[in-house]
């Protein structure tokens, strides 16, 4: 759900990736740099499991923001639209790590430029996590593949972090029910740390407080087929479209739909929410009842029931 910003910058298909290299006996370095429209850049540096990365971003458009991700992963640690223009936090593994500066989608198509400043350090020293014992390693040692959140005061949330303790920055959270990947589990002095993966096309990735977690079965594969009201041209009257759906929780669902002139429209929901779509088209949701009226390009319109995204 926080992620839903990241797919803008991931499909920007004019990025330009620049290794960051320090100064001998720096741990710091400053980066300006001018981006516009649809262009973005990616800065990859090098760091070590447990040393600490800060990245302060500053910029004269406030449609451009910066994203942190590890490598080639799509799961990103920090997301600047929703996190702000700010990430300090533990590492959670060693390798290369991915700074994307970007415009958002509706600056970009005006073709808008933006100058920005990125601060860019490493400090302390790497810090490999304690092993997995016991009953909380992962899944290939013999502990549970999946957990369950529980435990959680009613409205509460679980806070996903970039790494063990609560000194790293929130990047998600979970709530009472949702079933998490286990991807191994370690002591931060007298706390047990676990670091999970909430699946989909979206994924969240991170490391979460293991008091909150119990062993669970794999989510239940929740699919259905149909079809919704449609109609994919500002003239046309609504009509009916094939769908077909993959649920997980709480409001979790992608959505294709079948297209009259042949293909599928994507749509992605959290928490009822329409989060995402297929690459580079602008979405509004409306709600009226327990109906959701999705528009995408100001053009095509879909009424998707509430009943499609939860079940029931």
């Amino acid at each position: 759900m926080l992620l839903s910003a990241l797919p803008y910058a991931a499909w920007s298909q004019d990025t330009v990736e620049k290794r960051i290299e320090f100064s001998p006996g720096s741990s710091g370095t400053t980066i300006e740099g001018r981006i516009q429209g649809h262009s973005s850049v990616d800065y990859l540096l090098g760091a070590s499991e447990g040393q600490r990365m800060t990245v302060d971003f500053t910029t004269d458009n406030p449609s451009a923001y910066f994203n942190l991700m590890r490598g080639n992963d799509p799961a990103a640690l920090h997301v600047g639209s929703i996190a702000g223009n700010r990430f300090d936090g533990a590492l959670p593994a060693s390798g290369d790590y991915r700074v994307r500066v970007y415009l958002m989608r509706n600056a970009a198509r005006r073709n808008e430029v933006a100058y920005y400043t990125l601060r860019v350090s490493i400090a302390g020293q790497s810090a490999a996590a304690a092993p997995p014992s016991g009953d909380f390693a992962d899944g290939l040692s013999g502990g549970p593949d999946w957990w369950e959140v529980t435990g959680l005061a009613a409205n509460d949330t679980l806070n996903v972090r970039t790494g063990a303790g609560i000194g790293n920055s929130v990047i998600g959270a979970f709530g009472n029910g949702d079933r998490v990947r286990n991807l191994g589990c370690a002591m931060n002095g007298s706390t047990r740390w676990c670091r999970v993966e909430m699946p989909g096309d979206q994924p969240v990735r991170g490391w979460v407080a293991g008091r909150y977690l119990v062993e669970a079965a794999a989510p239940p594969v929740n699919g259905a087929s149909g079809s919704i009201p449609c109609a994919v041209s500002q003239s046309q009257p609504m009509g009916r479209c094939a769908f077909r759906v993959s649920r997980g929780s709480g409001g979790t669902a992608s959505l294709w739909v079948a297209l009259p002139a042949g293909g599928e429209r994507y749509l992605d929901f959290r928490e009822g929410n329409l989060v995402g779509s297929d690459p580079g088209k602008a979405t509004h949701q409306e709600r009226l009842g327990d109906l959701n009226l999705i528009f995408i390009d100001g053009i095509e319109r879909y009424e998707i029931p509430d009943a499609v995204i939860y079940g029931g």
